[in-house]
């Protein structure tokens, strides 16, 4: 465990965080967020982590990329999925929603915020771009 954040240095900066308390508070974040996604897989609660792949032949037994939370698309249809997730046009013949089999192990992920920061980046306006567009991400108190 890391020495916590002087939080009145933090304050005499005027809230400016450091590279290095930056990169401390992501880690921290990342290690939480870990442990709670173990917990949900394990409780099969609304919380846990699912892949959300197009309709195409059998279900994929493995994959790899974005991930969301279950809770976030429980009850959508493919298209409002779709909206969520910010992937047009990707699941217009159906989805499957994959469960993880196993606990996410320390650098199985890295966060990318919310699907209307795609890749975790503020969005580019591409009008050559049709299907990766941001999502509505996760609708609010959620």
């Amino acid at each position: 465990m890391q020495k916590p954040i002087d939080i009145f240095a933090l304050l005499r900066r005027g809230g400016e965080l450091t590279a290095a308390e930056e990169k401390q508070l992501l880690e921290e974040w990342q290690e939480t967020k870990l442990t709670d996604l173990r917990g949900a897989i394990s409780a099969r609660t609304l919380e846990q982590p699912v892949k959300v792949v197009p309709l195409r032949g059998t279900p994929p037994t493995v994959t790899s990329g974005y991930f969301t939370q279950e809770k976030f698309i429980v009850g959508k249809t493919p298209v409002e999925m779709e909206a969520v997730l910010g992937i047009y046009g990707k699941l217009s013949l159906g989805a499957y929603v994959l469960q993880f089999k196993s606990a996410l192990r320390k650098g199985d992920f890295e966060s990318k915020a919310y699907t209307y920061l795609p890749d975790g980046k503020p969005y580019q306006f591409n009008p050559a771009e049709k299907v990766y567009l941001p999502g509505r991400g996760a609708p609010s108190g959620a």
